[in-house]
């Protein structure tokens, strides 16, 4: 797993503790601006944690439709000093008339998930148990606790009880960007598969997962109504409140052997 350190900066910061203050040395996540260019020209700037920048890229192209498969970018440059990611996707047109910029907090508004007409729901050959789930989301849980910022936001694939591969960022579609982007180099990783998220299930976080063909997602937060709604169009097990033993399923139970 990526080493989390590279996502978290050093601050002070001034803490009171209920009777006096006290100046200490602290932690807080990386947020900064990356542009990213596609053919040469600017697609999105976007408010990210600049670790696997890589696999956000492909996981973003991906979930935008622009690529299927990761070698359809065949050329990836990080330049830092520029904060500006320059790649290139052969064959295809991305210029836009006005500039696009995402938030840390918000998604990428993509086109379709509020109606998402002509999309089948995603059949279900996966089986999920509780203690699997569990287990998965401590291991993820764990791994994020290694920084001390409070303020990444953690996602990751998991078979069975194990966590395959796992992607921090400030932004919670981000992280979600980067396990999709890790993914499409290795595609055996989607077999089989569920997704572990310390987020709100929201709509348009379930409709990626839908866009990733990943049949589940396990997160320690709540869903919306909209999240919920999609799960059940898109067959998409939704898995919310994990935490002390406990977890509750929104969505398509039948992944858990349970009555429907």
């Amino acid at each position: 797993m990526t080493q989390l350190s590279a996502g978290v900066k050093p601050a002070v910061r001034h803490r009171y503790d209920g009777h006096s203050w006290h100046p200490e040395a602290s932690e807080v996540v990386q947020e900064m601006p990356v542009t990213v260019m596609v053919n040469g020209l600017e697609y999105v700037t976007a408010a990210v944690t600049a670790i696997d920048l890589k696999d956000w890229v492909l996981g973003l192209l991906a979930g935008d439709g622009i690529i299927s498969r990761a070698e359809e970018m065949t050329i990836f440059q990080w330049r830092p000093e520029d904060g500006q990611i320059w790649v290139r996707v052969p064959g295809v047109q991305v210029g836009t008339t006005t500039s696009r910029y995402l938030g840390s907090c918000c998604g990428q508004s993509r086109p379709g998930f509020f109606n998402p007409v002509g999309i089948p729901a995603l059949p279900a050959t996966l089986v999920l148990k509780p203690e699997h789930m569990q287990q998965a989301f401590e291991e993820l849980s764990n791994w994020s606790s290694r920084q001390h910022s409070g303020g990444l936001h953690v996602a990751g694939l998991a078979q069975s009880g194990q966590v395959a591969i796992a992607r921090a960022d400030v932004g919670r579609h981000n992280a979600l960007d980067k396990v999709y982007g890790a993914a499409l180099l290795n595609p055996a990783l989607f077999a089989h598969s569920y997704v572990v998220f310390s987020g709100r299930l929201s709509a348009e976080i379930i409709w990626k997962v839908r866009t990733m063909g990943v049949e589940a997602i396990v997160s320690n937060a709540a869903p919306t109504s909209l999240g919920i709604e999609l799960g059940e169009r898109l067959g998409v097990t939704l898995v919310g409140f994990v935490r002390d033993g406990e977890l509750s399923v929104f969505a398509h139970p039948e992944r858990l052997l349970l009555p429907q």
